[in-house]
């Protein structure tokens, strides 16, 4: 989904945020696509009572005849977001929106969530809908808040995942879990894959504050997961063939179960896994790396791998050999492989990014060819004479 370059707009005071609704309302306003930040250090109790300016700033961007990208995720103390989505209920312009989680402490729970989840029900062009949270690390009034009420300021995501299973018109979904989330919020998120149609991208992604004691048992998240991409003969389930994009914690899924989807009839074409932070109920090692690329054996339609920043891809030889060993059978796929303890070993490294830009042109020059027409080891023939080409991996089958 093409969209036009982001503008962003820095509120420091009320007369920004003035200067801001003027420009909106403006019958002159060109504004296409928007990001509201808060300046540093900025106190939002000046806009949380302003409740007259807060209601002006949302009915301008709600009624907004330009704006087809817009995030306000971390401008929520400014911003009534009940009063947004309920106009944008019916807004005819808006592609992409991105919210946070969280919401100001002056609005019943009940009032803002329903107006967001009607907005997504009935709003007939968002493609793209992005929802963060609110660290508490940013902000410290949140550090005095009990558990407890913390919970009660974050939308409940498993409801959304109910409203998203029968939305038609969205495309892609982005979600920054919070520290709160729970196992039962990932299960409906991925069974709710099972039952969309439409959507092309999912992105999941974790903060470092994330409370892994929350994940006691990760079985269902991880049955959920396999069961949207693997059909069940014999009943009316069937596996998601419309998603192209998974972006993926590395603390949410065990490798076995990405090798699974790697190795499924499917159409994910872009495949992010992101490092997992400190405590995270699954830890990653270079055995599980090995494990990944070879269940790219018989994957014929993913194109990009992405391990940017993943601890495991060790400077060690099996690691690199079967890294060789994926670049020379399997041209089609890149992998990214920046930041890891593997990219700080120049000599290997530059191999590997030689390797990655002779793929690169193999690419270029045969197009959109059928990769299940291309023998695996005769992909070798266009890229002989780099070392390691030909030689026997051990560690791959």
């Amino acid at each position: 989904m093409d969209l036009p370059a982001v503008q962003v707009r820095v509120i420091r005071e009320v007369n920004d945020l003035e200067d801001l609704i003027a420009e909106l309302t403006s019958p002159s306003c060109t504004l296409e696509a928007l990001k509201v930040e808060k300046g540093e250090g900025v106190e939002p109790l000046a806009f949380v009572e302003g409740g007259e300016i807060r209601e002006r700033f949302a009915s301008a961007l709600g009624a907004s005849k330009t704006l087809k990208s817009l995030d306000v995720a971390f401008c929520f103390d400014m911003l009534k977001v009940d009063d947004l989505c309920t106009l944008l209920q019916s807004n005819e312009v808006l592609k992409s929106l991105t919210v946070c989680s969280r919401f100001a402490e002056s609005r019943p729970v009940a009032g803002l969530y329903t107006s967001f989840m009607v907005m997504v029900e009935k709003n007939s062009t968002l493609k793209r809908l992005g929802i963060a949270h609110l660290d508490r690390e940013q902000n410290s009034k949140l550090n005095r808040l009990s558990s407890a009420h913390l919970d009660r300021q974050h939308w409940d995501l498993t409801e959304l995942a109910g409203v998203l299973g029968s939305q038609s018109l969205l495309e892609q979904l982005s979600i920054e879990l919070h520290y709160r989330v729970g196992v039962v919020c990932l299960e409906k998120i991925f069974e709710m894959l099972a039952v969309n149609t439409n959507l092309k991208c999912l992105e999941l992604t974790c903060n470092q504050n994330i409370a892994f004691y929350k994940f006691a048992n990760f079985d269902g998240v991880e049955n959920a997961l396999s069961a949207v991409f693997s059909r069940n003969e014999g009943s009316d389930h069937k596996a998601n063939e419309t998603l192209t994009r998974l972006v993926l914690p590395l603390d949410l899924v065990s490798t076995a179960t990405i090798a699974t989807i790697l190795r499924s009839k499917q159409t994910i074409r872009e495949l992010v896994l992101l490092s997992p932070h400190g405590g995270a109920p699954f830890v990653t090692s270079s055995e599980d790396i090995i494990i990944l690329l070879q269940a790219l054996e018989k994957n014929y339609t993913l194109r990009l791998l992405d391990l940017s920043g993943c601890s495991a891809v060790e400077e060690r030889q099996y690691v690199y050999d079967a890294i060789l060993n994926c670049l020379e059978t399997k041209p089609w796929i890149h992998l990214n492989l920046q930041d890891t303890p593997l990219s700080k070993s120049r000599s290997r490294f530059t191999t590997i990014q030689q390797k990655l830009q002779q793929n690169a042109k193999f690419r270029e020059a045969f197009g959109n060819w059928n990769a299940q027409l291309v023998n695996s080891t005769g992909a070798r023939v266009f890229l002989c004479g780099s070392p390691g080409a030909g030689k026997c991996r051990s560690h791959l089958p």
